[in-house]
């Protein structure tokens, strides 16, 4: 491991190094505007869907394994900072394990397709202006790169199996449905400014991997619902809790994400 992390720092320094200097910063005036405006509304945005809207901590609860992390024996440290259920009680490594075990993996995109969208709408030029960034601004490249990446490993298909675990129906169809509409949103703007078919499509390797991996996970990822229904329903004891923390040890092991 530490090997391979070298290799990935030494890599990363070349790549930067052999850069032309107009690939490195946002020399354009324009780019930059655009990025802080962008950021500005992904964050409302972010803010009024997720981190402000209680029913989406009941979900997040009920969805994810993210009470249940103390049996995997991977974290430094409790969950969460207090005993309150609010976003702010829970430290941020929970918060994207649970989702990315979960395959929501929501922190990675949303608020990304409607900041992408609103800003192509507001004007002639706005998309082309978008496209440009995307072939000569690396600093947004590279961030969309790696929402491409969270993207191409969440799977809603597996999501919406989570989802079955949240008691409230009428809450469960509002949170899953408002998550999925900002997802599909998120590829579909993403592939529209960077000129693809598909997630992943200027990475074939790192897609292969992907594709290559997901059916080892996907049976973790359905064994491990089972498993929470029943400790749900009270079926607790040290036989059901090693089989759940294998699952979480497993799907992180094989999406490459912890949290």
């Amino acid at each position: 491991m530490a090997e391979w992390n070298l290799e990935l720092m030494i890599a990363a320094s070349l790549e930067v190094l052999t850069r032309k200097r107009g690939q490195v910063a946002g020399d354009d005036p324009r780019w930059e505007a655009a990025m802080e405006e962008m950021s500005e509304e992904a964050y409302k945005f972010y803010r009024r869907c997720i981190a402000e809207d209680p029913e989406v901590m009941e979900y997040f609860e009920q969805a994810t394994p993210v009470n249940e992390l103390d049996t995997a024996r991977i974290g430094s440290r409790p969950s969460r900072r207090a005993e309150g259920r609010r976003l702010e009680d829970l430290r941020a490594i929970p918060w994207v394990f649970g989702w990315m075990q979960s395959r929501h993996a929501v922190p990675a995109w949303f608020g990304v397709g409607y900041a992408l969208e609103g800003f192509a709408k507001k004007g002639a030029g706005h998309e082309e202006l978008l496209c440009e960034m995307m072939r000569n601004f690396r600093l947004f490249s590279d961030l969309l790169r790696n929402v491409e990446l969270g993207m191409a490993k969440a799977d809603l298909n597996i999501s919406r199996v989570y989802s079955e675990l949240v008691t409230n129906a009428a809450l469960r169809q509002r949170v899953f449905t408002m998550l999925e509409a900002e997802f599909l949103r998120t590829r579909r703007m993403i592939l529209r400014i960077a000129k693809q078919r598909e997630l992943l499509g200027g990475n074939r390797v790192l897609a292969r991997s992907i594709r290559l991996r997901n059916p080892y996970v996907d049976p973790m990822s359905l064994i491990q619902v089972e498993l929470l229904r029943r400790k749900r329903e009270g079926q607790c004891n040290a036989d059901l809790d090693y089989a759940l923390g294998a699952t979480i040890n497993g799907i992180a092991s094989g999406l490459h994400n912890t949290g």
